[in-house]
């Protein structure tokens, strides 16, 4: 079933798309490195599903996502605190842009845990119905059983 489909990778690097290619065959894989190219990609090519990185810390402040001086206005105008803010949880803005983009009915799975954040999950989940998660230590046997879930 995954053969037919199409993923979208979103990270500012290459080690999902790596990961994923090698150890989850079978879909097509595109990938985009910030949000504005995952936004265009997702106009020019019919995608399935989203395969979201949280952190984007590889990518110039210019690519980022997100209203740096409403990040520093309330991070006591420490300028630097408001680019972390930016770069911690871009997937976030990335998630926004996709949804304000008219793509909020394909499932986006995002490399998060939210395990321990529960209150934080739900508030999610009420914004972006479509949008799931895992850990970092996830295998590739769930990724595979998740990705044809959400496709099938």
């Amino acid at each position: 079933m995954l053969e037919s489909r199409t993923v979208l990778i979103v990270e500012d690097g290459n080690e999902y798309l790596d990961n994923l290619s090698r150890y989850v065959q079978g879909p097509r894989y595109l990938q985009a490195h910030d949000g504005t190219a995952a936004v265009d990609t997702l106009r020019a090519e019919p995608v399935h599903l989203i395969y979201l990185d949280m952190r984007f810390d590889r990518i110039e402040q210019d690519r980022l996502l997100g209203d740096h001086a409403a990040a520093t206005r309330e991070h006591n105008q420490d300028v630097y605190r408001a680019w972390k803010y930016l770069q911690n949880n871009q997937g976030l803005f990335v998630l926004d842009a996709i949804r304000q983009g008219g793509f909020s009915r394909i499932p986006v799975v995002l490399a998060y845990d939210f395990s321990r954040e529960d209150k934080r999950w739900q508030h999610l989940k009420k914004l972006h119905p479509s949008l799931h998660w895992v850990p970092d230590a996830v295998t590739p046997a769930e990724i595979r059983a998740l990705l044809e879930r959400l496709t099938a």
